[in-house]
């Protein structure tokens, strides 16, 4: 069922004092109490689709504003484009910097980051993250060696 305009109107101020006090540092218990939640779960579940919800509206609303930037960049470019395809130099810079531009706003130019990981860096890694769970300390090996145990044999059983 739809919440009316004047359920909705409500919900979204009672939305933004619990953000405020969220922010001022109010706990969800005291957020519920001051504002009629039946619980600190529900203060927080609201809390938490709000800014959800923002965060949505605010990735919506850039990508239009990066529609908008293409849209013009591509006007741009298409005007100057004979000029600089006839060798003009100020028209081959213009061309230039509007590309640049375009690059940036699609992120074209940012560094890929490549991680190569080894067997061995894994295996490091796992011994790691056990150590940090604690594995040990509940009794439960890491590994089979840890355990008193041989590893297992390769190849068929004997």
């Amino acid at each position: 069922m739809v919440a009316s305009k004047a359920q909705q109107a409500s919900t979204a101020e009672r939305r933004g004092k619990a953000i405020r006090m969220k922010i001022e540092g109010a706990t969800y218990t005291e957020i519920a109490a001051a504002l009629g939640y039946s619980g600190r779960n529900a203060a927080c579940a609201d809390i938490r689709r709000a800014l959800e919800k923002h965060v949505i509206e605010e990735g919506l609303a850039i990508e239009a504003w990066r529609e908008l930037e293409l849209a013009r960049i591509d006007s741009l470019q298409q005007a100057i484009w004979p000029e600089a395809m006839e060798g003009n130099p100020r028209a081959i810079e213009a061309a230039l910097k509007i590309l640049d531009r375009r690059a940036k706003l699609l992120g074209l130019d940012s560094a890929i980051k490549l991680e190569v990981l080894t067997i061995d860096a894994l295996d490091a890694q796992i011994q790691r993250l056990e150590a940090e769970l604690g594995a040990g300390a509940l009794g439960i090996p890491a590994t089979p060696r840890e355990a008193g145990q041989a590893p297992p044999a390769e190849g068929p059983a004997g």
